[in-house]
């Protein structure tokens, strides 16, 4: 009650200077006149509350944002993904033994990518059962180190080191230069002469090429992006948007199985 008290408050102090006053208003705009000098006081003795009505305000759009986002993802066209061999699997790692298949579209130096992944661990441990978790790499060109770092985790992948390294990417993230990738690749106890000679074969590159083609034909242009069982959707969204779809999934799987 107390909010909306506020918020009633600074929505009239806002809109008043919208307000056309008239001869037959005279004793109406009296009244507005002591409600905007009431208003003032309020808020100079309390300037705490336009803080808070102002990001309750923020915070409630943003979560109407996140629904819509989330409903029309959710009603939006399936689409489809290749997985192929050299793209890393955490859980199940045949399709057939996961419901739910989560393919992850990200970059080492991306900052938001750093959160997601976050959120995808969390999401692994909520649903350890269900969710096949599929790495992509989508190197943004405005992130010099991005590209390098892409490489160096699939070399490490093909010593059985890939989901350690890309732990220690996003660690270390930003800071992804050449002496970093060496760095954590002698910590892992790489071959560094194969990953050397790894981090710059035509197989990582065009790997890595056939990644960024596969974000493309999703119409995926930043990062991170995910596809969920054919769902698209982006973002650093939180561990509650996630399930929310991921629930959703399950139960649409359940309907299917018992049809």
């Amino acid at each position: 009650m107390k909010r909306i008290l506020y918020t009633l408050l600074l929505t009239l102090f806002l809109l008043m200077p919208a307000m056309t006053v008239t001869a037959e208003d005279v004793t109406l705009t009296l009244d507005e006149e002591k409600l905007r000098e009431l208003i003032k006081e309020v808020i100079r003795e309390n300037p705490e509350l336009l803080y808070e009505t102002i990001n309750a305000y923020v915070v409630e759009l943003r979560q109407k944002k996140q629904n819509q986002d989330l409903e029309s993802s959710l009603k939006g066209p399936r689409a489809e993904d290749e997985i192929r061999s050299h793209n890393p699997v955490k859980g199940p790692l045949k399709e057939e033994d996961a419901v739910i298949t989560i393919v992850e579209y990200t970059d080492f130096e991306c900052p938001y990518c750093v959160r997601a992944s976050l959120t995808m661990e969390e999401l692994l441990k909520k649903y350890p059962e269900n969710i096949r978790l599929v790495f992509k790499n989508k190197p943004l060109e405005m992130h010099e180190n991005a590209m390098p770092a892409a490489k160096a985790a699939l070399a490490a992948g093909n010593q059985g080191k890939f989901w350690e390294y890309h732990d220690r990417l996003f660690a270390a993230s930003p800071k992804l230069g050449q002496d970093q990738l060496v760095e954590i690749a002698k910590d892992l106890k790489l071959d560094m002469e194969r990953f050397n000679r790894d981090l710059i074969s035509e197989e990582i590159e065009a790997q890595v090429a056939l990644d960024i083609a596969d974000a493309e034909a999703l119409g995926f242009k930043g990062t991170p992006s995910f596809l969920i069982n054919g769902v698209k959707t982006s973002g650093a969204r939180p561990l509650a948007y996630f399930s929310e779809i991921v629930d959703r999934l399950l139960a649409e799987a359940e309907e299917k199985s018992t049809e």
